[in-house]
């Protein structure tokens, strides 16, 4: 695949550019904070950023101003916040590279913050929050980080607590921006038909020229430790629904563990697709579930595994405990041991996949912006499906037996019970 990202350094901010012959230009930032960087006071403001450096800059300075300018154009724009990251891209037509540059510059390094506007947006985070609550899947799944997390910035819900966003105020905004958005911390991604690179860096010295000097220094970030766990941890959440929404993980491994690469082919053929064990069995063999999977999440200290699933509520119990059944009987020793040709099989569709994710710009700047703030090397795909290609049936079964323990999971539940009574 061709894949040719070049790593350039404007001062301390590093710019990845990735030349590609498309009609449209991407550029994004990827800023190296997320949830995990506040304390339980300022729960939220990462979220609560990403949102209002859109409502007024130096060179926007109105509320509708980016919007109207990336619409006009006919373009696109997002932002995101993660536990580790927040994201902000804006994509164009290639003759709107300055455009868009200047838009994702503007939001991470000239945000007006504006008073007025402060508490309509909080409002409209609260609501988003209330939305979060009152979905079923939702609400499983943040019970269960914090289940798996526990009592730590990780276990904490990204958007923040109905207390810590009311109380919030655009001074605790402004610290988090100046403390966190610094040259050192962010990478700045371009990828699609942009032209020569000295072209495109001149426009990002312009566009970014508050960070081109900054000489301050990322600050001390969070560091997670995982505390004892003997047994399974379990998490009611009372509601009047038709259906059961169940999340359970399994405790991981960090992102820079090379196993990662059979953790990936494992979770594959767990619940990763229609191949998987748990399509088959839980939807396909019983109708227990429309919809199930498993994903993995790895973080630079931590990582987990996720089974989430919709289920039927006087299933509830069986389908937990199969599921529980298939997990813990991956390494071998049942029915549900993992083989030699479903191994080839995963690397199969590892090389599809990836072909396929290459072929979209996002896709292909998320890699490397990723790699680039957490890895300190970019992966090519190719270096990928060398690594994958590597891992043996062995190393699939080992972390699986390491991943795939009783005392490793944590299950939540959101659903019209009065208690849990699985057996597992």
């Amino acid at each position: 695949m061709r894949f040719s990202p070049k790593v350039y350094k404007l001062g301390k901010l590093r710019v990845v550019l990735v030349p590609e012959e498309r009609e449209s230009v991407t550029v994004r930032v990827m800023v190296g904070t997320g949830s995990r960087e506040e304390n339980d006071q300022e729960a939220g403001s990462a979220h609560f950023l990403e949102h209002f450096v859109f409502k007024g800059t130096k060179k926007f300075p109105k509320m509708y101003d980016i919007n109207e300018a990336v619409e006009k154009v006919g373009g696109a724009f997002n932002a995101y916040t993660g536990q580790n990251e927040m994201g902000f891209w804006v994509k164009m037509d290639k003759g709107n590279l300055e455009l868009a540059t200047r838009i994702v510059g503007q939001v991470v390094t000239e945000p007006v913050l504006p008073r007025e506007h402060f508490d309509k947006e909080r409002g409209t985070i609260l609501e988003e929050l209330h939305m979060y609550e009152d979905r079923p899947n939702s609400k499983a799944a943040e019970e269960c980080e914090k289940l798996i997390f526990g009592k730590t910035n990780m276990g904490r819900p990204i958007i923040g607590t109905v207390k810590s966003l009311n109380e919030m105020t655009v001074e605790e905004l402004r610290r988090y921006f100046e403390k966190w958005f610094v040259a050192e911390n962010i990478v700045v991604g371009v990828v699609g038909a942009y032209g020569k690179d000295e072209g495109v860096l001149d426009v990002i010295k312009k566009e970014f020229a508050p960070l081109i000097d900054d000489e301050r220094k990322t600050p001390t970030k969070n560091k997670f430790v995982w505390d004892e766990q003997k047994e399974p941890r379990l998490k009611l959440t009372s509601r009047k629904v038709e259906q059961a929404a169940v999340v359970m993980a399994f405790r991981g491994i960090r992102m820079h563990d090379e196993r990662r690469w059979a953790l990936g082919l494992t979770n594959m053929i767990l619940g990763d697709g229609w191949l998987s064990r748990l399509m088959k069995e839980i939807r396909e063999e019983r109708g227990w579930a429309y919809g199930i999977g498993s994903d993995v999440e790895m973080f630079s200290d931590a990582g987990c595994v996720f089974i989430g699933a919709g289920l039927p509520k006087n299933k509830l119990n069986e389908a937990v405990e199969l599921i529980t059944e298939i997990s813990l009987g991956l390494h071998g020793g049942s029915k549900w041991q993992i083989t030699a040709e479903e191994v080839v099989t995963a690397k199969d569709t590892f090389r599809g996949r990836l072909a396929l994710a290459f072929d979209r710009p996002e896709e292909v700047l998320g890699s490397a912006l990723e790699n680039t703030t957490f890895r300190e090397k970019i992966y090519s795909p190719e270096e990928m499906i060398e690594k994958v290609e590597k891992v043996t049936l062995k190393e699939v079964q080992d972390i699986a037996k390491e991943i795939f323990k009783r005392e490793n999971l944590s299950i939540s539940v959101v659903g019209n019970y009065k208690k849990l009574d699985f057996k597992i």
